[in-house]
């Protein structure tokens, strides 16, 4: 190469005489089978300077294998451990007070090995060298996760190697017994995502349930919901702004599916399909100055900027400050945008000691905001309207202001025990002015809707913590690495609903620009209070050299929920439960098998502002279950994961009445098979393809048992690639395939919306002007510009995005 340029995308010529769903399906079926056979390299990294701490090391002399792990043990550095390497070979031991360095080299006397410490201070093992010899090294590389270190990029650069997993912190992928994916800064940038659903819906089993510019962003996850305001950052919840997220806070995006209670506690409002936890970007020890000017189609300009440092002895201060302004109108008529984000990440990284502030500030207006809209029962649903037309006045906006502050501080007492405290605050504001409380609602199959025009103004406050202890020690041959840690959450919110006009009737097809009403909210009284806590325990025993991890877990949950009428607490909920988790994972070679079971107690749904019957009513709290069971094979460059899963909650509807209700429960039972990483040179696959059989089980009077839950796709396929032009270097094209089946509308499986496949096609190159790293980007979302319903959840259809270009540059100074 004549000049280094970072790895970069894919997307090869496609013949589209298939389905998008037949083609994904065979290009990751195909390509799987036939890549897992192909050889895969490592390299080895240039190992840092040596570590200067010393440990006093007690490990006897006996068989390789359980010498390392003790020694891994005593000093807590990790050693990746390759059985074929070991098998068969003794260590004479090692006593007395050493470096690390010096302690390995001890230990692998005589062996034949050699230890190469890598970046993150663990180390892997390979034959020693023999002088003269022909015979070519053999290499390990490790995917080891050091705890509280940010994992490394798996190859390919789009995922990381591991994630956090709650309580147990950082953990590698391959040796985490549930389904778990990190996104990466890289991918984020790549993408040119606007929202944080621009990114985790690479996952077939993760769909966005709201419009790009709705008034909200809504995850599904396994066919159950997860709201803004349940998405974490570092391990916190309610930080978000209540909304909307600026994913370029970030530096990774983790999503670890099913039940989390156990490993994350309680969240607001629940989280039943899975977990999202944002981390927050730090400071490089190489200079970052990095300014992106980005287009929206049809009129948005933003700019970014991007800026980073370390100082102070060996780097150990850093300071990170990103600033973002993004302004114009969407590629929907009547409709513009406008934020103003900024964040600033401080942090200290000691040799024992390690701390970080956080402050951020978001600021968004968006005037014809995509709202969703209901519908009566007893017709078919209406055919989409054109994507790119708007059905919402002008006037109709979504305004939000929000800010928060976390402080983080963890001390390293020995491999065994570190100490850690995390605290949070935020606070934020909203406000509305749409088709009020009774929203748009579809009459009949025409397109005819009625609507209020009205408003909303609410605000909201948080203080949240968490303290805890973690370590791993030796028990005999059996590891043990434990999480210990207490909880405590507490939301305060204000609101007002204001129906200024009476009710009207519209045409979804056909909507002129209204004229706006005058909105008087009045007194703002308090509508909710809530209080979580809980304490939980877990601990994960290592066998047979950690080839065989069993995680055991308990958490005590605690959920207090006040019940507002006119700002004046009539009721509340106030619960507690014990909720377990276990899980077993065995590594055999390049293969991770394993299992969990898991529970969480869930503050009960929250009606939507739209339905007539109980608006905003507070359902009582519910308990749900998970099974789950998979396969993981890491081939180096990329992996493949295949997992089984049920659970299970209360099912909740809006009946034909106009409430919002349970009855008997949602079961979801799915398969998923998913791919990432680079199995090709310069050919990055990230994607795959679910299949959800969601019912309903156990209604009043067996009504609609065995009838399909609502707003559940049974066959979810997404497939991003990313294909590097050799002859053009830094030239990278990159696609991705979205495809959903149908989904019920109704409890009764009289109404559906029908389902829909979308085309996303892009480039980017990567070159230097004036010796400035410097990345063009160009991507069309909805290339061939569908109109579709994009999904149906609690009462309402959403509708799809329009096709949209996005254009961006970025200079590295």
């Amino acid at each position: 190469m004549k000049h280094d340029v970072p790895r970069r995308i894919a997307a090869s010529r496609t013949e589209f005489k298939m389905t998008p769903v037949a083609l994904a399906m065979h290009a990751l079926f195909a390509g799987v089978m036939i890549l897992s056979v192909l050889p895969t390299s490592s390299f080895a990294a240039e190992p840092p300077a040596a570590k200067v701490a010393t440990y006093n090391f007690n490990v006897p002399a006996g068989p390789l294998s359980s010498a390392i792990a003790r020694f891994s043990a005593q000093s807590g550095t990790y050693v990746s451990v390759n059985g074929a390497l070991t098998d068969g070979k003794n260590s004479q031991g090692v006593q007395g007070n050493l470096s690390v360095p010096e302690a390995i080299t001890r230990l692998l006397a005589g062996s034949g090995l050699e230890a190469l410490m890598q970046t993150n201070g663990s180390y892997v093992l390979r034959v020693a060298p023999i002088a003269d010899s022909t015979l070519p090294a053999v290499t390990v590389t490790s995917d080891v996760v050091l705890p509280g270190e940010l994992p490394k990029p798996f190859a390919g650069g789009q995922v990381a190697k591991g994630s956090r997993v709650g309580i147990l912190g950082n953990v590698d992928i391959f040796d985490t017994p549930f389904s778990t994916q990190s996104y990466t800064e890289e991918f984020v940038q790549d993408q040119q995502s606007r929202r944080v659903a621009d990114i985790i819906s690479v996952d077939p089993s993760v769909r966005s349930a709201m419009a790009e510019y709705g008034d909200s962003e809504t995850y599904l996850i396994r066919g159950f919901p997860v709201f803004v305001n349940q998405v974490g950052v570092n391990g916190l919840y309610g930080m978000t702004e209540s909304r909307r997220i600026t994913p370029e806070f970030y530096e990774r995006i983790d999503v670890l599916k099913g039940p989390a209670a156990m490993l994350n506690g309680i969240s607001p409002f629940g989280v039943v399909g899975g977990n999202i936890n944002l981390t927050s970007k730090r400071a490089d020890d190489k200079p970052l100055t990095r300014v992106t000017g980005s287009y929206i189609s049809d009129s948005q300009f933003g700019l970014h900027l991007d800026l980073g440092r370390r100082f102070g002895e060996d780097n150990a201060w850093g300071v990170r400050v990103n600033v973002l302004k993004r302004d114009g109108d969407t590629p929907i008529d009547r409709q513009d945008d406008h934020m103003k984000n900024g964040a600033l990440a401080l942090d200290y990284r000691g040799e024992k000691l390690k701390a970080s502030l956080d402050v951020a500030n978001q600021d968004r207006l968006t005037n014809g905001y995509s709202a969703n809209i209901t519908y009566d029962s007893g017709f078919a649903l209406p055919k989409p309207p054109q994507v790119d037309k708007n059905y919402v006045d002008n006037w109709e906006y979504i305004k939000t202001k929000a800010k928060y502050w976390m402080a983080h501080a963890e001390y390293e007492f020995s491999p065994a025990v570190t100490a850690y405290a995390n605290y949070g605050k935020s606070e934020g504001n909203e406000e509305y002015y749409y088709a009020g409380s009774q929203g748009r609602k579809f009459i009949n199959s025409a397109g005819d809707f009625t609507a209020r025009a009205g408003g909303y103004r609410g605000s909201y406050e948080v203080d949240t913590y968490d303290v805890g202890l973690r370590g791993k020690f030796m028990l005999g041959e059996v590891s043990n690495s434990y999480a210990l840690s207490y909880s405590d959450f507490s939301r305060r919110a204000y609101g007002a609903t204001v129906n200024a006009t009476a009710q009207y009737t519209g045409n979804v097809y056909n909507v002129p620009n209204r004229l706006p009403p005058v909105v008087n909210y009045g007194v703002i009284p308090q509508n909710g209070d809530l209080q979580l806590s809980s304490i939980g325990l877990v601990n994960t025993f290592g066998f047979m050299n950690d080839n065989v991890l069993l995680t055991l877990g308990l958490r005590k949950q605690d959920l207090y929920s006040g019940i507002f009428t006119s700002g004046v607490k009539t009721r509340a909920y106030d619960e507690s439960k014990v909720t377990p988790a276990a899980a077993l994972l065995v590594k055999l070679g390049n293969y991770s098998l394993y299992t969990n079971y898991s529970e969480g107690l869930a503050q009960g749904a929250t009606a939507p502002a739209t339905v007539t019957g109980n608006p905003n009513a507070l359902l009582p709290p519910a308990v749900t279950k998970q099974v789950e069971g998979g396969v993981k094979y890491n081939a180096g460059t990329f992996g493949v994961t295949a997992a089984v899963f049920q659970i299970s909650q209360p099912n909740t509807f809006t009946n034909s009445s106009g409430f919002f209700v349970a009855d008997g429960e949602q079961r979801n039972r799915g398969l998923e098979l998913s791919t990432f990483g680079q199995p090709l040179r310069g050919v990055r696959l990230l994607g795959g393809i679910t299949l959800i059989d969601a019912v309903q089980t156990k209604t009043a009077n067996g009504t609609n048992n065995g009838k399909d839950a609502i707003g559940v796709p049974k066959v979810n396929v997404v497939l991003n690639g990313e294909y590097d032009i050799e002859a053009l270097q830094g030239f990278t094209l990159t696609g991705r395939i979205n495809a959903f089946s149908g989904a019920q509308a109704n409890a009764a499986n009289t109404q559906s919306i029908p389902g829909w496949q979308t085309l996303d096609l892009g480039a980017r190159y990567v070159t230097q002007l004036a010796g400035k790293a410097v990345t063009f980007r160009g991507n069309v979302i909805n290339v061939t510009d569908k109109n579709y319903w994009n999904s149906v959840s609690r009462g309402f259809i959403t509708l799809g995005a329009p096709r949209t270009l996005l254009l961006s540059a970025s200079v590295d100074f």
